[in-house]
């Protein structure tokens, strides 16, 4: 199945919690669909994102692959795939 046929995932609720409570993003902008921009992610956030990022996986992540990831869903998948917390 193409992935744009695949349902949106649930934002993991760590995830969602490092976004709402680390990051101040507006929990209602959480659509998985969403683009990191339309979420409020500026390049500042992404650096501390990728700060945050780097404590829960335990390795190191750069700003250029948060960005690379472009979507709220592709972010999900990203930390569902590396986090301790899964």
């Amino acid at each position: 199945m193409p992935e744009h046929d695949q349902p949106a995932l649930a934002i993991h609720p760590h995830l969602h919690d490092l976004l709402v409570r680390e990051l101040r993003i507006q929990p209602d902008t959480l659509d998985p669909a969403s683009t990191l921009e339309a979420i409020g992610l500026d390049s500042l956030a992404v650096v501390e994102l990728s700060v945050l990022l780097a404590e829960e996986f335990e390795a190191p992540v750069t700003e250029d692959q948060i960005a690379g990831l472009r979507t709220l869903e592709n972010l999900n998948r990203f930390f569902l795939s590396n986090s301790r917390k899964g």
